[in-house]
């Protein structure tokens, strides 16, 4: 038997052993490839396998895969390398649900429709398809549109872009391969925003190109949100140049117009140079439409007042004002009043966008699962665990059944609660962290 060598004795143990070494980082390959691999099949799953038609299914695959995204999110930021790793899922993502007919949402029909009435010679502003002067120009899929008694709830930026697609052909692909291609744009800026912030890029863009709502809004149901996250992106990169970044704020408000109640508190800051780029984005876009532009706003303002679909905190508005069109016109003071609060205080345009738009989501009269999207840039950049468990909870809206390829009719109330109790807890407990630590970025003065 060979003697096991003496241990070093209590004197010489820190000189011949040295100081305890810390364990080398765990490569990012590690974390990022199972947990890609798993949200990967798991979104395939909910888009390709029929047995997912189901709405329990269907919301335990989408949970699954959003459990897969989490695990990846709490790991990468202390993992080593893997940022080309993350890039390589998104794509891969992004690619397995492109070849699907939407079958969620039926809102890129409306898209399409918009682009082809124009191609026709009609402005699509103020009118809906049902209307006597475009029977002749139906298309084969004209019964695919959603809600084609209304209005076109969509502002000249969305217009030009649907034009330009019908001019190239039409079809659903397209629409999507553009609306990909902003948002993988979308990511760059935002990894960009993290890296001169000191922020973890790779944490920043893993939790937005992994996010499975978005991957599903996106790649499969072929939603315009990019048209939306793209130029918000661009208003925080461009900050420090006012003009331009009030630009951005003007194209944004030509997909949603909701995005100027932000224009008090970033006017703030940026001065009326932000305020003349945001006027002349408004008037560059809105230039070709000029002619229909007012029956364009009476068509978003019938909207307004008719939207109803998973209604949070607006309920405690509605429940303490009478009327109908009342209370969103309250709603609609408290997001500006969150506004002109973050004038006051000047926050800088990210804080500034993540108060008002987050002020708006909270009290919106409907909420598409697609809307909370709007959100997501900030809440990647801030690592909000609130807002990014929102963006999980609104995909419960398609556990009920789907009528005509969109989320429709009165919720039961579970969903509501399900949605709601969680992200308001959450909400308010990160709120309470904002108020009671020192320093706490989201109500500081930032510079």
């Amino acid at each position: 038997m060979v003697p096991h060598p003496p241990g070093p004795t209590e004197g010489e143990s820190e000189s011949m052993t040295g100081p305890p070494q810390p364990e080398p980082p765990i490569s990012a390959w590690r974390i990022l490839v199972p947990a890609g691999v798993a949200e990967l099949v798991l979104l395939t799953a909910l888009g390709w396998w029929p047995g997912a038609g189901g709405g329990g299914v269907r919301v335990a695959l989408f949970a699954s895969a959003f459990a897969a995204y989490a695990l990846a999110a709490r790991r990468v930021k202390d993992a080593q390398g893997g940022s080309v790793l993350i890039w390589v899922v998104a794509v891969a993502l992004r690619l397995a649900l492109l070849p699907l007919e939407p079958s969620l949402s039926a809102d890129a029909y409306r898209y399409l429709w918009d682009g082809h009435v124009q191609t026709e010679g009609f402005s699509p502003l103020g009118r809906t398809p049902l209307d006597d002067d475009l029977v002749g120009v139906r298309t084969p899929w004209f019964g695919l549109i959603p809600d084609p008694g209304t209005p076109t709830p969509y502002p000249p930026l969305a217009q030009l872009l649907f034009f330009a697609v019908s001019l190239a052909g039409g079809a659903v692909l397209q629409l999507k391969l553009l609306w990909v291609g902003l948002d993988l744009a979308t990511g760059w800026v935002l990894g960009r925003i993290a890296h001169h912030s000191g922020r973890s890029r790779r944490l920043t863009q893993l939790l937005y190109l992994w996010s499975p709502l978005l991957v599903v809004e996106v790649a499969w149901s072929a939603h315009l949100a990019p048209l939306v996250l793209f130029p918000l992106a661009l208003v925080l990169l461009l900050a420090r140049v006012p003009a331009a970044s009030g630009v951005a704020l003007g194209f944004t408000a030509m997909v949603t117009p909701a995005a100027l109640a932000a224009l008090p508190a970033l006017a703030r800051r940026g001065g009326w140079r932000f305020v003349a780029g945001c006027l002349g984005g408004i008037g560059i876009l809105a230039a070709p439409y000029a002619m229909s532009v007012a029956r364009g706003v009476t068509g978003a303002l019938q909207l307004f007042h008719d939207a109803r679909f998973l209604e949070g905190p607006l309920l405690l508005v509605e429940s303490a004002v009478p009327g109908t069109t009342l209370p969103r016109l309250v709603a609609l003071a408290i997001v500006l009043g969150v506004s002109v609060w973050a004038g006051t205080r000047r926050l800088r345009a990210e804080t500034a966008l993540l108060w008002v738009l987050g002020a708006a989501l909270l009290l919106t009269p409907a909420l598409r699962p697609w809307y909370a999207l709007a959100i997501l840039p900030f809440a990647a950049l801030r690592v909000s665990r609130a807002w990014l468990l929102f963006t999980a909870l609104v995909f419960l809206a398609y556990a009920v059944p789907v009528q005509g390829a969109a989320p429709s009719g009165v919720l039961p109330v579970w969903v509501h609660l399900a949605v709601w109790l969680p992200s308001l807890a959450m909400l308010a407990a990160e709120g309470h962290r904002a108020w009671t630590s020192p320093g706490a970025q989201p109500l500081s003065p930032e510079s």
